[in-house]
């Protein structure tokens, strides 16, 4: 009797490490909303009228995020397409557009929770990137400027998931990230963007 209770007990947990076994792999895609941190070149668009940080704000999207789990609590993520992309439009100035895009590798570690089917786990981790961005001034008369530049920055995620099934897991992060960008003197004045910030993320994660 206590052999027949227990024993789909004990299959059932073969199966579920089983399942975490045979799939180390997972591809997230992932939609967010971005924050740039204070700069000098958000301060100065604004004394102009062409946005403020504020009025940059919005949208951001990650694809094929890519996710290594080892056995143990360890993995890592690489992110190769990632980025935002907002424009301001004043009335009766130029129109000013900002897009990031951004390039990650990232270290994760697993604070809490399990990888079990119907479980969440919680991890965070620390990483580095490529940060790149264009800058983008469209006038009246038709002309228009642009500014194109990158930089190496880094960033620190903290985020969960809950495993929906074997397959599919659905998750939330916060990243906060930091990529100073400096203009020459002849170029912007040399004023300065930070391009990272927070962006918090939700999303679906495929794993196989």
């Amino acid at each position: 009797m206590i052999v027949a209770v227990l024993l789909p007990v004990f299959f059932s947990h073969i199966d579920t490490a089983r399942a975490e076994e045979e799939r180390p792999y997972s591809l997230a895609f992932k939609l967010g909303y971005h924050l740039y941190p204070d700069s000098s070149y958000f301060s100065e668009t604004q004394a102009i009228g062409a946005g403020g940080r504020q009025d940059f704000r919005g949208l951001s999207l990650e694809l094929f995020d890519y996710t290594y789990q080892w056995p143990s609590r360890w993995s890592i993520n690489v992110s190769p397409v990632g980025g935002y992309y907002q424009k301001f439009i004043p009335s009766q100035t130029s129109q000013h557009s900002v897009f990031v895009h951004t390039m990650t590798v990232t270290p994760l570690y697993r604070l809490a929770g399990s990888d079990a089917i119907g479980k969440w786990q919680v991890y965070g981790g620390i990483g580095v990137g490529r940060y790149g961005m264009t800058a983008r001034f469209d006038f009246p008369d038709g002309s228009t400027s642009d500014f194109d530049t990158y930089t190496l920055g880094y960033q620190a995620i903290i985020g969960a998931e809950f495993r929906y099934s074997e397959q599919t897991g659905f998750l939330i992060e916060d990243k906060f990230s930091r990529a100073r960008i400096r203009f020459s003197e002849t170029e912007l004045d040399g004023l300065e963007i930070d391009v990272g910030g927070h962006n918090i993320l939700l999303g679906v994660r495929i794993h196989f």
